[in-house]
């Protein structure tokens, strides 16, 4: 059965961007001594109030009353405001008065004074009852007074709730990162631990390998492998581009004749500039010789990368066929091409003290042994070779051996998981959108078939009702459904915990029209009758009682117009459709379930 109370107040244009910044009714602050500078007469809830004290101007209690020559109370500035603005005559019984026939009304003042009033706060919740003299005195210490956020976030809370907002809630908040322990605001934590924490886990883009963001710099210099770099002789005349660092070792050996010539062509040009008969004159030196004075720094440079590229060449001829050990890294890599890569970590270490003092005695050597022919020889018999092996390396070297085919087995096996599991994570993101697109079918077409009488299941009321008092979550808005299967795209918001002036006191309800696929053939602004009901869950049928209301639709106002976005900002409903007090503990919450019912009459 229909409740029967007056509903043309609770009709309300209220509009669907309401946020839980503002989570409090916008009438808390009314007027008390020096509280809103009014300049009115005391607009509180009196307990017991007594006519006499009214102004007759304001219509409020007096303030600082005074008393006319014609036995009249008006507030001071009241009546100090007529006085100005008319002629001087007394509002009551149109007596001639000046403001010199004032005078204050004392013993009036203090009855008024002391008469009980309730805490302006009250519908947030508060029930102190407090004497006019003292109310300040309460307002600056009441739990339900709505204050600004400390941290200037926007947001506008009761006092109660500050200290839990600023603990948890406020995005201005300071707090501590748990990887490098420094101070971020919360709304910043995401881009500081995506691209500022220096202790944040991050990947290398180019091996994938998990590592603290302030050791990333110094991976992508020394230890990344698949890191693109230029080789050692690039400066020299060596047309090869970026290759990988895990390939440079096989690019200096494969390539090794093909650099000496480029080191010999560089010594060519320097012997002609500083007129040297031989070679043997400038390794002697572990300085630049004094005629190089007049060089440019590029040819300066070049030179001392001549010195440094002859270490090298001598250090790969030493150690051509020395066993080395390299840990293993992604791809199927052989023997041979870890040995190169362990040749290229020791030539970008540079060229040792001992390789220096060498340099100098072997120089002439390699000068007189180097032949210049078309086609780049491998054949490294002309050179002085070091016997470094014994028995004990021979051993390590098959171990080595076998341990790195074993290890690229594992490589290989890995790469292949890696892909089938990339295939599975491809199929299944394409399962998910069909399953979402038939989940959007399915709703689409039940709102098409409820025919304009359509029932909103609100589960999980406890949890939605929780966050709508804590200003997390508002309002929470059905699933779209149609007046009939071509007709008007609706859908119902619902303010669990009241909105604007009902907040913490009402449920408020509101009607949102949606664009819809048949717009363009339907009459707009939209006219006919919207019933909503808060349905009874009482199990006996003969007791149950439903709450139902009837919108008449106004097509003056933008709720009814054509949306122009894909939900109407402006909703129509009742900010006051049921008391929560009478909603709470009873059958029209059942199962933790509040259902809502809308049937859309269109004229």
């Amino acid at each position: 059965m229909a409740s029967e109370r007056p509903v043309s107040s609770g009709l309300y244009d209220y509009p669907n961007e309401q946020r839980h910044s503002s989570p409090v009714s916008s009438g808390s602050f009314t007027s008390g001594e020096g509280l809103s500078g009014r300049e009115e007469g005391y607009d509180y809830e009196f307990i017991i109030r007594d006519e006499k004290y009214d102004c007759p101007i304001c219509l409020l209690v007096l303030r600082e009353p005074q008393q006319t020559t014609c036995g009249h109370r008006f507030c001071k500035n009241c009546i100090n405001k007529w006085l100005k603005e008319s002629d001087q005559r007394c509002p009551i019984d149109n007596m001639p008065i000046t403001e010199s026939q004032l005078f204050p009304d004392n013993f009036a003042k203090r009855e008024i004074l002391g008469l009980s009033v309730k805490c302006p706060n009250s519908k947030e919740g508060c029930q102190v009852i407090e004497t006019l003299k003292n109310i300040q005195k309460h307002l600056d210490e009441c739990e339900y007074v709505p204050i600004p956020c400390p941290n200037k976030c926007s947001h506008i809370l009761l006092r109660k709730d500050i200290h839990e907002h600023l603990s948890h809630i406020c995005h201005k908040r300071t707090i501590i990162c748990k990887q490098c322990r420094s101070e971020i605001l919360a709304e910043n934590v995401q881009e500081h631990m995506e691209e500022l924490c220096p202790l944040a886990m991050v990947k290398c883009p180019y091996c994938a390998m998990e590592l603290m963001r302030e050791q990333l710099q110094r991976h992508f210099d020394h230890d990344c492998m698949r890191k693109a770099i230029d080789c050692v002789y690039l400066k020299l005349g060596c047309n090869v581009g970026k290759i990988p660092r895990s390939e440079m070792g096989k690019h200096l050996q494969e390539n090794l004749h093909q650099h000496m010539q480029l080191m010999c062509q560089a010594l060519t040009l320097i012997y002609r500039r500083l007129n040297i008969p031989s070679l043997t004159q400038l390794g002697q030196s572990h300085s630049l010789p004094e005629r190089t004075e007049n060089f440019s720094s590029q040819e300066r440079r070049m030179l001392e990368d001549i010195g440094n590229g002859l270490g090298t060449a001598t250090s790969l001829l030493q150690i051509s066929d020395a066993p080395t050990y390299v840990a293993p890294q992604a791809g199927p890599h052989s023997l041979e091409s870890m040995r190169s890569l362990d040749v290229s970590h020791r030539n970008m270490r540079g060229v040792s003290q001992g390789n220096e003092e060498r340099l100098g005695s072997e120089r002439t050597q390699i000068d007189t042994e180097l032949t210049y022919t078309s086609n780049p020889s491998n054949n490294l018999e002309g050179f002085n070779r070091v016997p470094m092996f014994d028995d004990e390396f021979q051993s390590l070297k098959s171990q080595n051996i076998s341990q790195d085919e074993s290890l690229a087995r594992h490589e290989l096996l890995l790469l292949d998981m890696k892909h089938t599991t990339e295939a599975y994570e491809k199929n299944n993101a394409v399962l998910v959108k069909k399953v979402r697109s038939l989940e959007n079918a399915i709703n689409d077409f039940e709102g098409r078939n409820c025919n304009g009488v359509y029932f909103w299941r609100i589960k999980n009321y406890s949890k939605f009702r929780s966050e709508a008092e804590l200003g997390e979550v508002t309002a929470i808005h059905s699933p779209a459904f149609y007046s009939n299967c071509f007709g008007y795209r609706i859908c119902i918001r619902a303010n669990l915990n009241g909105v604007d002036s009902a907040r913490g006191s009402h449920l408020s309800i509101f009607v949102h029209f949606m664009q819809g696929e048949f717009d363009d053939i339907l009459e707009w602004p939209f006219s006919g009758r919207i019933m909503l009901s808060v349905l009874d869950q009482n199990p006996t049928c003969e007791l149950r009682s439903h709450v139902v209301e009837t919108l008449l639709a106004k097509p003056t106002l933008a709720a009814f117009q054509r949306p122009t976005t894909p939900r109407n900002h402006k909703g129509f409903g009742y900010m006051e459709f049921l008391p929560l007090s009478v909603l709470d503990n009873s059958t029209y919450i059942r199962n933790d379930t509040l259902i809502i019912k809308a049937h859309i009459i269109p004229t």
